[in-house]
């Protein structure tokens, strides 16, 4: 019975002691500030890296799609850790296969392809090593594809587009391995699709490369 008493007075006493403490805890909880990893807390980004995609240049199933190489040079300023604005441009190199013909065009003329592009990148995954995120760029392509034809005569004669300013997109996935809090390995998957001669090339594009971060984002 004695046992029962304590333990009943017990509770009275030491319960509302608990009830009073507990919001406290809480309430320090609630206020603690909220930490950022140091790979996270920087300001800038300057990315640079071998660039590849795979590009249709004409509009006829006869022209076969072509692989071009080159680079990739990027800016990105962070808001938040979470998301930031990226600017994007990126070179590309290559040559086309284009048919026998009477023109003087030869079975392979090189081309070459600019994009500068803008927009949102957020990073969806923040861990100790490894980050990813996405990124949405919209801009401008330059096509370039006389660059080995006879004078005068023009790429769509040969089924190749003309040389233009085209609409060019990038919706991608960005994955990050951090070497340090300043310095990562970069890769970027996209898909890159563009509009020459009023149609879409569903181009497709990846980029190997080295990130660097500096300035303060969070104080």
């Amino acid at each position: 019975m004695k046992v029962v008493v304590r333990a009943v007075c017990a509770l009275f006493f030491v319960l509302p002691f608990g009830l009073l403490v507990s919001p406290a805890r809480a309430q320090v909880t609630a206020v603690a500030p909220i930490t950022v990893l140091p790979q996270y807390n920087h300001r800038w980004e300057i990315y640079g890296g071998g660039q590849y995609s795979h590009f249709n240049p004409g509009p006829n199933r006869g022209i076969a799609a072509t692989n071009l190489e080159g680079w990739n040079g990027t800016a990105t300023l962070n808001v938040r850790p979470v998301w930031g604005v990226e600017a994007s441009a990126r070179g590309l190199y290559g040559s086309m296969s284009v048919p026998e013909n009477s023109l003087g065009v030869p079975a392979n003329p090189k081309m070459s392809e600019y994009l500068f592009l803008f927009g949102p990148t957020f990073r969806l995954l923040r861990g100790q090593t490894w980050a990813g995120g996405m990124h949405f760029l919209i801009g401008a392509a330059y096509g370039s594809f006389d660059k080995d034809f006879p004078q005068g005569v023009r790429p769509n004669l040969v089924n190749i587009y003309n040389n233009k300013l085209a609409f060019a997109t990038a919706i991608g996935w960005v994955q990050d391995y951090n070497l340090s809090p300043r310095l990562a390995i970069r890769g970027i998957a996209d898909y890159q699709p563009t509009r020459y001669g009023y149609t879409t090339q569903n181009e497709f594009a990846g980029s190997l490369g080295v990130v660097f971060k500096f300035g303060t984002l969070i104080k």
